[in-house]
């Protein structure tokens, strides 16, 4: 049996000046969200870490699970306290009291199956990369829509703590205009072996630097792409890959490997200061703002808030249970066109450096 705790409560109160630059910020509560009965379709392991957060620090139930293989579905309820084991996806999508669910499968599967659980009348989470193309993505998205269904990307960086900081203080403009982004996600996971497959959607770009995207994305709506360069393997798999991006007033980076661990930073400078993210900002973790004194750009304050808490995942349940109390299709916080434009943008970053998929070929 799982046991629960919550963290969120633990959380230090901003300091200042981080509490004034962020003012109106809401950190909600997971443990205060509605109650939702979650179903999984896919039992590898990201679907571990959604079962493992929901249920120990939130309000959600697992209530159910399936993959293709039913036993492989039988082992994964075992393991992590899932209600119900079912025997095929459409088991599972005919159930009654599953409420939500959540795609966990890799990721040329996303697509197929959001579809699958929508025509069933589910409101859906899919887990990033959305899909594997824009085009797909739109289709899934105009599903949801002509369903009248609740759709939301799984990018979870969105709905934690430090990123709602981050956001609110974008929003609010007191350090100024936003002048620089960057974004790096590094993982040394050569010993992964969808990594490297073609067939199995890998390499960096769609499963670690889509996280760098959509941080761009997020703090630059209006970003587009200038330019974008990769290391392929033979079979075409990026191990790394790095793109340029500008708007009228800003320019960002956003890059991405498997093949060694970086400090998977991010950094947003504005006019009169930076949030940083030194280390993992996807997840749980730290913003030390650094402001910049007068006619002294090092020479600033600088303050840290710690908004590190056990888990993540609890916090984008969280988000689609409260967005099904109030009856609402997308979210807020991570938005249809959003994600369509985060898949826009890979994909110009996948038609600049040739990244291709077997069955685009």
């Amino acid at each position: 049996m799982t046991t629960q705790s919550n963290p969120h409560a633990a959380l230090a109160p901003l300091p200042e000046p981080l509490a004034a630059l962020a003012e109106g910020v809401e950190l909600l509560d997971p443990m205060e969200a509605p109650p939702i009965r979650w179903g999984i379709l896919g039992a590898g392991w990201i679907g571990s870490v959604f079962a493992r957060d929901v249920a120990s620090y939130s309000s959600g139930v697992m209530a159910g699970v399936a993959a293709r293989d039913p036993e492989r579905a039988k082992a994964f309820a075992a393991d992590f306290g899932v209600e119900r084991a079912y025997d095929s996806y459409e088991e599972l999508l005919a159930a009654d009291d599953i409420d939500a669910v959540y795609i966990a499968a890799i990721h040329p599967a996303h697509a197929e199956l959001a579809s699958l659980a929508l025509e069933a009348e589910k409101p859906i989470l899919v887990e990033k990369c959305f899909t594997m193309d824009a085009a797909s993505a739109k289709a899934v998205l105009d599903l949801a829509e002509k369903k009248n269904l609740f759709c939301m990307e799984a990018m979870w960086t969105r709905h934690l703590p430090h990123q709602k900081v981050l956001s609110q203080i974008v929003a609010n403009g007191g350090l100024g205009a936003v002048a620089t982004v960057h974004a790096d996600h590094g993982q040394k996971l050569e010993h992964v072996r969808r990594m490297w497959d073609p067939e199995l959607g890998g390499g960096a770009l769609m499963d670690l630097g889509v996280y760098s995207m959509s941080f761009v994305q997020q703090i630059l709506p209006e970003a587009r792409l200038v330019g974008a360069t990769a290391k392929l393997t033979d079979l075409g798999v990026d191990v790394q890959s790095a793109a340029l991006l500008t708007t009228e007033g800003a320019v960002a980076t956003a890059s991405s490997n498997f093949n060694g661990r970086s400090a998977t930073y991010g950094e947003v400078v504005f006019e009169r200061g930076a949030i940083e993210m030194a280390d993992q900002f996807y997840r749980p973790t730290s913003l030390r703002l650094r402001t910049f004194g007068e006619g002294k750009p090092d020479n600033g304050e600088l303050v840290k808030w710690d908004g590190t808490v056990p888990g993540g995942f609890q916090y984008q349940a969280a988000e689609v249970a409260r967005c099904l109390a109030a009856g609402l299709k997308e979210s807020a916080t991570m938005p249809w066109a959003d994600t369509l434009r985060v898949m826009e943008l890979l994909d110009g970053v996948r038609a600049a450096t040739g990244i291709a998929y077997p069955w685009e070929r």
